[in-house]
């Protein structure tokens, strides 16, 4: 008999995006593509007929949740066709009287197994040989990790297969300088015994690679990117645990929406063009932030309003920088925008003769800057 667990976290489902100015509707759609993707991964992990659905924590943003987005991941997580173990995270930490986990409590499914408690939590009702030992977070911050109780237990349950879900740092994995993040040790994780630890937290996967087996814990990373620095594409683990308690992860590619934070260097209209067709690739669920520098020909350089009003049309969402983007200027241009025996004529048209390419297009800029 074969464990199969989907794993996930870190949805941060009801985040706003209200932090860069994106138009009304690019910031909507990106609100809604959290519930989206939490409803392609059931989809996904019941048609890999996976038995357990873990969140490792946050799957919401802030305590602070409308009660329709509340009721709505519930019903999102009921069409899971196994059991669906929700740990909450620093973003959703668990309280006495929280109204985002009482209110998700009562919406809940009866398949739904909500990891507030530090207690080993058997799934033998639910038909699996399964013990879960959960390591919830109660507060923000916190300089101690959440897994003390393991090792003061007695006894072990009886079960087939022991698996820890935690949320908070791993030292050497995951950056925590000021130990604020329930940060734990690769030595106190093993020191468990548990077969395996599902790790929430860190926005991207570990191992970046695309498979694994036998690791004590992995991250599975944030299913959908929420910003440039975000350079992947959402992630999430397949797991699976044999009986003798060998671990096997294979990843998957779980966004909506990718982040391109880009800086080119071009030389010509051709680089441009080639630049555009590569990002209208599939560009409707693309952000793009661009930063353009070189020098281009006049008849290149006039194009600029028509690539950046291209890519526009073609992306979801472009930043577009072309600050540090020059005209190249030769003794043609000089002729053409200042007239002659002007004083920007006469000094331009010195350089270029002395062919000191880099002094003319300082010197032109300077001129430009002038003007302003």
């Amino acid at each position: 008999m074969v464990l199969k667990v989907f794993h996930t976290g870190d949805l941060h489902i009801g985040r706003q995006y209200t932090n860069r100015g994106y138009p009304e509707d690019v910031r909507q759609e990106l609100v809604e593509a959290r519930f989206r993707v939490l409803e392609q991964m059931v989809a996904m992990a019941n048609e890999e007929e996976c038995q357990l659905f873990v969140v490792a924590g946050d799957l919401f943003e802030r305590l602070k949740i409308k009660e329709e987005q509340i009721l709505r991941v519930a019903k999102l997580l009921s069409r899971f066709h196994g059991v669906c173990a929700v740990l909450p995270g620093n973003h959703d930490y668990y309280h006495t009287g929280s109204f985002l986990w009482e209110r998700f409590c009562a919406y809940a499914d009866d398949n739904t197994v909500l990891l507030f408690e530090t207690k080993p939590q058997l799934l033998t009702e639910y038909g699996l040989e399964v013990a879960l030992y959960p390591a919830p977070c109660y507060a923000k911050h916190s300089s101690e990790h959440s897994l003390g109780w393991i090792f003061a237990l007695p006894d072990r349950p009886p079960a087939r297969w022991h698996l820890g879900i935690a949320h908070g740092t791993v030292e050497g994995y995951s950056p925590d300088f000021a130990q604020q993040y329930y940060p734990v040790t690769e030595e106190i994780l093993l020191a468990t015994g548990l077969n395996f630890w599902f790790f929430g937290h860190t926005h991207v996967r570990i191992p970046a690679r695309d498979r694994f087996i036998n690791r004590p814990f992995a991250y599975c990373g944030t299913p959908e990117p929420d910003g440039f620095d975000c350079r992947h594409e959402g992630s999430a683990w397949l797991v699976q645990v044999d009986e003798g308690g060998n671990v096997t992860g294979k990843a998957v590619t779980t966004g909506i929406y990718r982040f391109l934070d880009l800086e080119k260097n071009i030389s010509s209209g051709e680089e441009m063009e080639e630049i555009l067709q590569a990002l209208s690739e599939d560009g409707g669920h693309t952000l793009v932030r661009l930063k353009l520098q070189g020098i281009l020909a006049r008849e290149d350089f006039a194009k600029r309003i028509y690539w950046r009003d291209q890519l526009q049309e073609k992306l979801f969402y472009l930043e577009w920088d072309d600050t540090l983007l020059q005209m190249e200027i030769t003794e043609k241009t000089i002729a053409e925008i200042f007239p002659e025996g002007s004083f920007p004529y006469l000094l331009l048209e010195r350089l270029a003769k002395r062919k000191d390419r880099k002094a003319l297009q300082l010197a032109y800029t300077l001129l430009q800057e002038v003007k302003k």
